[in-house]
């Protein structure tokens, strides 16, 4: 999620590690209710969450300027096929990585001129929702550029990865009869997927500044991935819960 307190608001212009609360994942877990939310379609149509209720629906937050969602388009598609009675839906946020070719959204105009960009671009070939420009819906699903969330047909959480991770995604999906709790995707299972020419085609696609805001954050990016990835493999959850305080604000 985005930290609270920060002097960058959730529209924030650049790029940088510490902008995420990477040890805290918010929003409704597995095994409780789905958030109802109302986004708009690339139509102009309204549609809400509790719409597709009855069906078993997947949502994944991404952005024309997140590889880690570009890699997982062609992939989704096969999983469209193996589970036609799922409804699969991309929930467009904020950029993750803005630069001087796609700056962050300054209008819910702009942003949906950015959503635009999907179907051209990557071959989208899944339902695309607008969140609000101040990430209504981002926010109360974790504010992470590529979370998943897996919803029963009772609007109950079946299952939800801080990250896309197709494996994942699929047990959960041919496994209904049990709540899936595990969920963070290690740097390992998230990146094996995304080759260098991915990363590098979508960071251009928000500009030289958004690729060498990427470059510079590498090495921080990486550590707290590592940091992450090792305290959940141990302790089976993440560092820190809602009602936790944040450490690095106690120490601060």
């Amino acid at each position: 999620m985005v930290k609270e307190g920060t002097t960058l608001d959730y529209l924030n212009p650049r790029f940088k590690v510490g902008l995420y609360d990477w040890d805290l994942f918010v929003g409704p877990g597995a095994g409780e209710p789905a958030i109802d939310f109302t986004a708009l379609d690339l139509e102009g149509n309204e549609v809400k969450l509790s719409d597709f209720r009855g069906r078993w629906v997947v949502l994944e937050t991404g952005s024309a300027t997140c590889s880690q969602y570009s890699k997982n388009i062609e992939r989704v598609g096969d999983l469209r096929a193996e589970f036609p009675d799922v409804e699969f839906l991309v929930v467009y946020v904020r950029e993750a990585h803005p630069g001087e070719r796609l700056p962050q959204h300054r209008s819910f105009e702009e942003k949906k001129r950015a959503a635009a960009l999907l179907p051209k671009k990557y071959k989208e070939h899944r339902r695309i929702l607008i969140d609000s420009l101040d990430g209504q819906m981002h926010r109360a699903y974790g504010a992470m550029p590529n979370v998943v969330y897996v919803i029963n047909p009772d609007g109950i959480v079946h299952y939800r990865c801080d990250w896309m991770h197709i494996e994942g995604l699929r047990a959960a999906l041919r496994d209904r009869e049990h709540v899936h709790t595990e969920e963070h995707a290690e740097l390992k299972k998230i990146s094996a997927q995304r080759s260098v020419w991915t990363a590098i085609r979508t960071m251009w696609t928000g500009g030289i500044i958004a690729l060498w805001d990427f470059v510079v954050q590498t090495p921080a990016l990486y550590r707290k991935h590592k940091l992450i990835d090792a305290y959940y493999r141990t302790h089976g959850r993440f560092r820190r819960r809602p009602d936790e305080p944040d450490p690095e604000a106690r120490s601060s």
